[in-house]
């Protein structure tokens, strides 16, 4: 719904624009729109609501019945979910030269609980790229956080480790365990 009425106020601001110059004119993005529908939304000034539109109220509501519409389009509302709309599509860089390798390159597609303007922010393909919450002094009560884990190589055996706890937010201790694998670089001949 927050995103129909911020579509519904960038549209309604562009129309002198697009009256002006044309419909296939360009348009620019607003991506900070946030901050101009704040103050229009809390103060309502009439002098800048969309025109379709007899009162803020009815842009609200216009935006809630579409987004209801669209739902539904999908099943009963009350088995719609979050998840279904903010589901993990995180890819290894190389899954665009190699689309035929997506089962081996991706991540499992997981719903997901965040979004971009959440303390938890993660979206389908945009997510912390590392969380990790530790004090000073207690890093034994710290934990981390890794989308896809620590190694960006399909075929180490920790291509993949941490993602689930990054997924649903299960802490993983900061502090290292003790050493179980030992890597020695050895100068070539």
């Amino acid at each position: 719904w927050r995103q129909a009425v911020l579509d519904r106020i960038r549209e309604g601001l562009l129309l002198p624009a697009r009256a002006a110059l044309g419909p296939k004119a360009g348009m620019p993005e607003f991506a900070q729109i946030e901050g101009i529908a704040w103050p229009l939304v809390t103060q309502r000034p009439l002098n800048l609501l969309d025109p379709r539109f007899a009162s803020w109220d009815a842009l609200f509501e216009d935006a809630a019945a579409d987004v209801r519409a669209q739902l539904m389009q999908r099943g009963a509302l009350r088995d719609r979910t979050w998840g279904e709309r903010n589901t993990a599509s995180i890819c290894h860089p190389l899954v665009k030269a190699l689309p035929f390798m997506r089962r081996a390159l991706c991540m499992p597609a997981e719903p997901l609980d965040g979004d971009s303007l959440a303390p938890r922010a993660m979206e389908r393909d945009f997510g912390a790229s590392e969380r990790m919450v530790v004090s000073p002094g207690r890093e034994a009560d710290g934990i981390t956080h890794m989308p896809g884990g620590q190694s960006g190589h399909p075929l180490s055996p920790f291509w993949g480790a941490g993602h689930e706890a990054w997924v649903h937010g299960r802490p993983t201790p900061f502090l290292p365990g003790p050493a179980r694998y030992v890597l020695t670089a050895t100068p070539a001949k």
